[in-house]
């Protein structure tokens, strides 16, 4: 048999359950009324700083004010809308002014809005360093010594047979010249004016250089594009004083080049730069704000110089840039009918 003394209840082990019982539920008790003092505490210092800085609001005080607010903001954006028009602003032109912080380019009668990259190396001016002067040339006018500017202009065939020497007299430094177009056929062909103009541009004593349409659709094709130029320059980079140029178009909606993504167009950009600088000489992307943004990686080709085109009344583009085409209705002695006039920005960094 068991021992009987074993499997009675334990009065000790019982006074001791219901003693830890009743400690636990004072542990609980105290920490929910800890709890409750510190809410109390909390609310009353939130009460008092809210009594210090102003009026306590009720819900729907806030969501009148909050109301009253945006509809001030709203009448702000409209008075700052209807000035721009009234004085005369494109739309463009005021959406740029409403929108600091994107880069606001236009297309096909559509607006597209790009975000500043602050990644991307800046340039150093402000949109009041530069102004056309009297005579229809861009002149830089800020006062940072480091900056230095000459004038040029780019030509085609389209502009006929050229005085170079008149054109020099007129303060033109440098010209870039159309190397290359496509025929009837498509097939690459230099300018008929090509070689005339080189020859004649370095006679006057002007610095030249040259550029190209990037209209294929692979990498191949612009490496091949390059090698026809390179093969038909004729001058070394330092004979040439400017660099050559591929230039970037958005294309319209019809060609088969709008299929092209943003990668497919850097990589073919990559591709003709890559060349060039292979054959010693400097190579420079050319395009607008709309191309700059809309078909490419720009901060895959930060290594490479940048040629803007942009004829607005102000400097626009945000990024470090090399050269400036400012007008394509420029007119200068010696050329019969409009050019595109250019300004060449060096800033000495040491």
């Amino acid at each position: 048999m068991g021992n009987s003394e074993s499997e009675k209840p334990n009065s000790n082990h019982k006074r001791t359950f219901y003693f830890l019982n009743i400690l636990f539920l004072c542990a609980i008790t105290a920490a929910s009324l800890a709890m409750a003092v510190i809410c109390f505490v909390r609310l009353e210092r939130l009460r008092n700083e809210k009594t210090v800085e102003g009026t306590v609001y009720t819900d729907s005080q806030i969501e009148k004010i909050r109301y009253t607010s945006g509809m001030t903001v709203k009448n702000n954006l409209l008075l700052q809308i209807q000035s721009s028009l009234e004085s005369g602003n494109s739309t463009i032109s005021m959406l740029r002014d409403l929108y600091p912080d994107d880069l606001v380019v236009m297309w096909e009668g559509r607006y597209y809005f790009y975000p500043v990259n602050k990644n991307l190396e800046q340039n150093v001016f402000s949109d009041t360093d530069f102004d056309l002067g009297e005579n229809g040339f861009m002149e830089y006018l800020g006062d940072n010594e480091a900056v230095s500017v000459s004038r040029g202009i780019d030509v085609s065939s389209l502009n006929g047979e050229i005085d170079w020497g008149m054109v020099a007299e007129d303060g033109i430094s440098f010209a870039m010249l159309r190397a290359a177009a496509r025929d009837s056929e498509g097939d690459l062909v230099l300018d008929e004016m090509f070689e005339d103009n080189m020859t004649g541009a370095k006679s006057a004593g002007l610095r030249v250089g040259c550029y190209v349409n990037l209209d294929v659709d692979s990498e191949a094709a612009a490496e091949e594009m390059a090698d026809f130029i390179l093969d038909n320059l004729g001058m070394s980079q330092e004979e040439m004083g400017e660099p050559v140029a591929v230039r970037v178009q958005v294309p319209d909606h019809t060609s088969s080049l709008s299929q092209q993504t943003r990668e497919e167009w850097t990589q073919s950009v990559m591709a003709f730069c890559a060349k060039i600088h292979k054959a010693g000489y400097d190579p420079v992307i050319f395009a607008n704000t709309a191309a700059f943004n809309m078909l490419l990686n720009m901060a895959e080709l930060e290594k490479y110089g940048k040629w803007l085109s942009d004829y607005g009344d102000y400097l626009y583009f945000p990024y470090k840039f090399s050269y400036w085409q400012y007008s394509i209705k420029g007119t200068v002695s010696g050329i019969d009918g409009d050019v595109a006039l250019d300004l060449h920005v060096t800033v000495d960094e040491e």
